[in-house]
């Protein structure tokens, strides 16, 4: 939906960041305090009145713009159905008892390969962090083959970092926590290869060597910050970075024996 109205501006350098299944006030508040009031606007699905209602308020005192998309449906559909909703959040995302860890992988993939959501960290085999992954569906779709739940997360420094990201990362100490890294040549030609393509000349700028470098070394502080074991993906292709990733997750698995 926030697709469809921004595609009726002509808005350059846009960014939409998602945050997926938010089970508190404190994430709610973390959230908030990375918004720009009369800058950013929130467009929100949450299905819990109590924090809808603290989503609403904090938004109000902080001068923040707040749509709540899902609640004029579920109040519409009460009056004519004449029942309740069950309030209850993940419904549509709530994965059946007993799925095989090949299956429950898929299922994670699909749903967290956005690099946009910190909320199911815990649920990962393995943490990637990057200012890109080369064909990032296809490389994580192929770990999910393998049964391996991938949380991809995107570094920019245009973004503040995730909120609680290095004591989150700092508590998985049973997966690997990795960073790409990469040539500048090599990205700069690959952006504006894709951006030309798909017709995006407003983000040609993304493509610019002096943006790709702020971007390179922004991510190699913050992998140097966290620990992060690195893996250089220049001209690797989807099957060698998963098997460069499949052997840091083994490698990680056989020191927590």
């Amino acid at each position: 939906m926030v697709q469809a109205a921004l595609l009726q501006f002509d808005l350059p350098r846009v960014n939409i960041v998602r945050f997926a299944r938010i089970r508190s006030r404190e994430e709610i508040y973390n959230i908030l305090d990375m918004v720009q009031p009369k800058k950013d606007i929130i467009a929100y699905t949450v299905v819990n009145e109590e924090l809808a209602q603290a989503l609403r308020v904090e938004s109000l005192n902080r001068g923040i713009l707040a749509l709540d998309l899902l609640g004029p449906v579920v109040e519409a559909l009460k009056k004519v159905s004449s029942r309740q909703p069950r309030g209850v959040p993940g419904l549509l995302r709530r994965q059946e008892e007993g799925l095989s860890p090949k299956i429950e992988a898929l299922e994670h993939a699909w749903k967290e390969s956005s690099g946009f959501s910190v909320s199911n960290l815990e649920e990962a085999d393995v943490v990637i962090l990057g200012v890109w992954y080369p064909r990032r569906e296809e490389g994580i779709l192929m770990l999910a083959e393998r049964g391996i739940r991938a949380a991809f997360l995107i570094l920019d420094p245009a973004l503040p970092l995730f909120p609680n990201l290095e004591e989150t990362v700092a508590h998985s100490v049973d997966k690997p926590v990795i960073g790409l890294q990469m040539d500048v040549d090599y990205l700069t030609r690959v952006r504006e290869e894709r951006v030309r393509a798909l017709g995006l000349d407003r983000l040609l700028y993304k493509a610019e060597k002096e943006v790709v470098k702020e971007e390179l070394d922004f991510a190699q502080r913050v992998y140097d910050k966290l620990g992060c074991q690195v893996i250089d993906v220049t001209g690797l292709s989807s099957r060698d970075l998963v098997n460069a990733i499949m052997s840091q997750i083994k490698k990680k698995r056989e020191e927590m024996r």
